[in-house]
């Protein structure tokens, strides 16, 4: 998992959790304190364990602590890669446009991107199939809603099939309102 989750986590951590909430949820998940670099790769189980904790500590169900993270991300993302997105796309171009994302990761980095195929069906609407093992469909919903609100595009995202319900793919459609 790349470095600038970790970050984004940290974040959600102190925001939910209170000043020293990243330090309690390092203690909580049985991980030392350390620096996640954000263009360093880290093991895909520290951010599954250190969002599981913080479920735990926060009372929610961990798709939602996900989908949290993910509106975090979503903003991040876009300063970090913000040079592969066309200054005239809305967010539903960077959904459609999201495996040159992929690409990039990629080639900086040796993480196991998942499958995800997008395709636009009207000019509203795209439609979004996802596959994982790691199964972070919260977070790319969650991503996706962060894009929207920092850009002042609302969409409505809404999942039709999920892996967590047994699916082999999540499937998703995001609409952007009018």
């Amino acid at each position: 998992m790349q470095g600038v989750i970790f970050h984004e986590l940290r974040g959600y951590a102190e925001h939910r959790l209170g000043p020293r909430g990243w330090d309690s949820l390092l203690e909580q998940a049985g991980l030392p304190r350390r620096i996640y670099l954000a263009f360093r790769d880290y093991p895909d189980q520290e951010v599954l364990l250190l969002v599981d904790t913080a479920a735990r500590m926060t009372g929610k169900p961990r798709q939602r602590v996900l989908e949290e993270l993910g509106e975090r991300l979503g903003p991040s993302l876009l300063r970090t890669y913000g040079v592969l997105v066309e200054p005239q796309w809305t967010v539903l171009d960077m959904v459609e446009h999201v495996e040159r994302l992929h690409q990039q990761v990629r080639r900086d980095s040796r993480l196991r991107s998942p499958s995800v195929v997008c395709q636009r069906v009207r000019r509203d609407l795209v439609q979004v199939s996802y596959s994982s093992p790691r199964k972070l469909c919260g977070l790319g919903i969650g991503t996706i809603r962060g894009l929207a609100r920092h850009l002042g595009q609302p969409v409505v995202v809404s999942e039709r099939r999920c892996m967590h319900q047994g699916a082999p793919t999540c499937e998703l459609e995001v609409s952007q309102l009018s």
